[in-house]
């Protein structure tokens, strides 16, 4: 029996995906990766499926290896903004801020008709995020002003207004 080709691989680790069975899909992209390392969107259902299959299911997936794989579609396929939301998202759930804001930026940057949804988003995942996982910490007005400065600053942006224009209308 001749092995499948690359294109019925992918179709089945997308059905598998599709289906929800995400570390399936993971173990059938990472496989792919290795036989076709130039395919961008290989690399990216590798980051994604890594991403469910640890997240939602519990797999031992290491975060730097899904982190590597995003790196790697973005670095095959610098044009897609979905990319660099996807990574950044993933940023955000575990904590790497920065790296998230970037991969913000730079997609927002990219595509100017998605840069106010991208910026909000980026502003209401990261306080989200940081109020969920700083907790009891963050309850101190105090202590969540440089997070809730950071997101302002991004939801200000979303909607292009200066922080004085925001402080004449409140």
């Amino acid at each position: 029996m001749a092995e499948a080709t690359p294109d019925k691989k992918i179709a089945a680790a997308i059905k598998a995906m599709d289906s929800g069975d995400f570390k399936k899909a993971y173990t059938a992209f990472k496989k792919l990766c290795t036989e076709l390392p130039e395919n961008a969107e290989v690399w990216y259902y590798k980051a994604e499926c890594g991403n469910y299959a640890s997240g939602m299911f519990g797999a031992k997936v290491d975060p730097e290896e899904i982190m590597e794989a995003y790196r790697k579609a973005i670095e095959l396929d610098g044009e897609r903004v979905d990319y660099y939301q996807s990574y950044g998202q993933f940023c955000i759930s575990i904590n790497k801020y920065e790296e998230a804001e970037k991969a913000y930026c730079e997609a927002a940057e990219m595509d100017e008709s998605m840069s106010a949804s991208l910026y909000s988003e980026f502003a209401i995942e990261y306080y989200n995020n940081m109020m969920a996982t700083y907790g009891e910490i963050m309850e101190d007005p105090k202590a969540r002003a440089p997070a809730g400065k950071k997101a302002l600053s991004y939801l200000l942006k979303a909607i292009d207004m200066s922080p004085e224009e925001a402080k004449s209308l409140l």
